[in-house]
C-alpha cells in the first residue's frame, strides 16, 4: 500500500493530529502546494504505533470507570492560546487541575514535614538556609531568586522577556549560560538544593539554555491549570477523528524508515517496503526520531537536529482500592520528596460509590528513571482486569512494586495497603527519546527554532512539535510549530487569530 499524497504528515502525535487536520480542512492560497477545494486533497498520516496521542497517553485502569492515568502530559495552563482554542472548538470537557493542599507533604534529607509547615517561620527544614528564607514555600525560592535578578518578572509578558534575555548578564549572553550556573549565582547551594528537592524534579533547574529557562519558569506562575476531563490525549485523537472525517487517510502501526527526495516529489518508506509519494512531507516528531530516520536532509542539519536534548522522565501508577492518603488529610495534589519516587499525585476515588483509586506513585526524572530501571525485569505485578489493553502492556515488574511501597511507607509514614494493579511508562525509550526536549546551552534558539522548521529551503521537508518550541514540555509548543508549518504550506491563520471566531 502507501499511494501518492498532496502531503504525508508523520508521527500520530498532538503536533502531527494538528498539523493532519489543518492541512485536511483549512483555506488554502493560491500559491499553495495543497489544493484550494478540500474535497481535491490527499493528506496523509503516519503513526509507527498502535494509537493517537504520542507523548500523551491517558489510560482507564482496572476497575475504575472515571479516573485517567496520564503516563504524558497531565494538564495545560490559561496561557496556551491554541490549545483553549480547541479545547473550546470540540466543546471538550474540562476541569481544574488539582495542584494539592496545605497537608500535602515533602519527604526531605529523611525529614517528613507538610505544605505548612513550610510556611511557618519557625519551622526549620533540613537545610542550611539564609533567614530571608524562614517560612518560605521552598517551591517558591527560585522564582524569588529571578525577581532578585529581574525585578518585577514575576509579571512579565513573553516579550518582557525576550527584550530581557536579549541583552548581556555578567558581559555574557543568556543563550550561552546553563539555567543552573545562572542559579548558582542567585541562590546558595542550600537554597538551591531545597527547591529542588521538594520539587522532586532536577530537569526544572538544570542546565539549559538560562534564556528560555528563565520564561519557561516564570511565565506560568500567575495562570490557573486545567485538564480533558475525559483524559489529554482526547486532544490528539479529536483532532485525529476531524481529520479523519474531512477525508484525512491514517496509517496505524506503520513505522516509517526512510524520508527522501525521489525524482518525482518526496519519498516517504516504511517498515515492510510501504512508499508513500508526496508533494510535502511534514515530519511531527522529537529528536530521537528524528535521529532513527534515514534522510539526506536531516543528515545535513545535524546541528539543527541535536541542538535539543531529550530529558527522561518515566511514571508509575499504581491502583489501591482505597484512597490510603486521605487518613493524612491529603486528597489531591502532589507531595515532593528527594527519594528516587520524585514527586507523588493523588487521585480519586473513582466516584462516590467506587472508592477505587489512583495514585501516580513515582513520577520522576534525569538520574533517577534509572533506579527503576535498575528493578523492571522480572515477574509482572498483576495488572488486573478490564481497563485500556495498553495498561496491561505496560505492567511493572513485582520488584518494582514492592520497592515502590517502600519508599512510599517510608515518605508518608504510613503503610500503604497493597495495589491490586500497577502500569509504568519510561519515555526515555526510542522512538521518544525523553518525555520533552530541552534547548541546549550556546543555541541561538530564535534562529534554529526558525531554520528547522524546514531545514532545507530547496526541499519540501518540514519539521514540527515541542523540541524546537519555545514553549518545550507543552502541548502548545507542538500547537504552535504546527502552525506555524502549516501556514508556510500557504494554510491561512484562524480568522482573528483564534479558531474561537471562525
Amino acid at each position: 500500500m502507501g499511494g501518492n499524497y498532496d502531503a504525508v504528515v508523520v508521527g500520530g502525535g498532538v503536533g502531527g493530529a494538528y498539523a493532519a487536520w489543518r492541512l485536511a480542512t483549512g483555506t488554502v492560497s493560491g500559491t499553495s502546494p495543497i489544493p484550494q477545494d478540500p474535497a481535491d486533497r490527499s493528506i496523509a498520516l503516519v503513526e509507527r504505533s498502535d494509537r493517537i496521542g504520542g507523548r500523551l497517553e491517558s489510560l482507564l485502569p482496572p476497575e475504575m470507570e472515571n479516573l485517567r492515568a496520564e503516563f504524558g502530559g497531565m494538564g495545560y495552563t490559561s496561557n496556551d492560546t491554541l490549545l483553549n482554542d480547541l479545547v473550546e472548538l470540540f466543546s471538550l470537557p474540562s476541569e481544574p487541575f488539582p495542584r494539592g493542599g496545605d497537608d500535602n507533604l515533602f519527604y526531605l534529607r529523611g525529614t517528613r514535614f507538610t505544605a505548612k509547615q513550610s510556611h511557618d517561620p519557625t519551622f526549620t527544614p533540613p537545610y542550611q538556609l539564609p533567614s530571608a528564607d524562614n517560612g518560605v514555600d521552598p517551591r517558591k525560592l527560585v522564582p524569588n531568586a529571578i525577581e532578585r535578578v529581574f525585578p518585577g518578572s514575576s509579571t512579565w509578558t513573553q516579550k518582557q522577556w525576550d527584550q530581557a534575555t536579549s541583552k548581556p548578564f555578567n558581559g555574557r549572553s543568556l543563550n550561552d549560560m546553563g539555567f543552573w550556573n545562572f542559579l548558582s549565582l542567585a541562590m546558595t547551594n542550600e537554597e538551591l538544593s531545597y527547591a529542588r528537592d521538594a520539587s522532586g524534579h532536577f530537569f526544572e533547574v538544570a542546565n539549559w539554555n538560562c534564556a528560555q529557562a528563565l520564561p519557561w519558569y516564570m511565565l506560568d506562575g500567575n495562570a490557573t491549570y486545567s485538564t480533558l476531563t475525559d483524559g489529554y490525549d482526547q486532544l490528539p485523537l479529536t483532532l485525529a477523528q476531524s481529520f479523519a472525517g474531512a477525508g484525512g487517510q491514517t496509517f496505524m502501526s506503520t513505522p516509517v524508515l526512510s524520508v527522501q527526495q525521489g525524482t518525482s516529489g518526496m519519498e516517504v518508506v516504511a517498515e515492510g517496503g510501504q512508499t508513500f509519494q508526496a508533494s510535502v512531507v511534514v515530519l511531527a516528531l522529537p529528536r530521537r526520531a528524528l535521529e532513527l530516520l534515514d534522510s539526506q536532509v536531516l543528515t545535513a542539519a545535524r546541528p539543527l537536529v541535536t541542538s535539543v536534548t531529550g530529558q527522561p522522565v518515566m511514571k508509575v501508577f499504581c491502583c489501591y482500592d482505597q484512597p490510603w492518603w486521605s487518613e493524612l488529610g491529603i486528597t489531591a495534589g502532589s507531595s515532593g520528596t528527594d527519594l528516587p519516587l520524585g514527586q507523588v499525585w493523588y487521585f480519586g476515588p473513582d466516584s462516590d460509590s467506587n472508592p477505587n483509586s489512583l495514585l501516580l506513585a513515582a513520577y520522576n526524572d534525569t538520574l533517577n528513571p534509572t533506579f527503576w530501571e535498575g528493578i523492571a525485569s522480572g515477574p509482572r505485578f498483576p495488572s488486573g482486569e478490564g481497563g485500556d489493553p495498553h495498561w496491561a502492556e505496560q505492567s511493572t515488574s513485582a520488584y518494582m512494586v514492592d520497592e515502590l511501597q517502600r519508599q512510599l511507607a517510608e515518605m508518608h509514614g504510613v503503610t500503604p495497603p497493597d495495589p491490586y494493579s500497577a502500569a509504568w511508562m519510561d519515555w526515555s525509550d526510542d522512538p521518544y527519546g525523553g518525555a520533552f526536549n530541552s534547548w541546549n546551552v550556546g543555541v541561538d534558539v530564535a534562529t534554529v527554532a526558525s531554520s528547522i522548521l524546514r531545514p532545507d529551503s530547496s526541499v519540501p521537508l518540514y519539521v514540527c512539535g515541542e523540541a524546537y518550541s519555545h514553549d518545550q514540555g507543552w502541548v502548545e509548543g507542538a500547537l504552535d510549530t504546527a502552525e506555524q508549518v502549516v501556514e508556510m504550506l500557504g494554510v491561512e491563520a484562524p480568522a482573528g487569530g483564534s479558531f474561537r471566531s471562525s
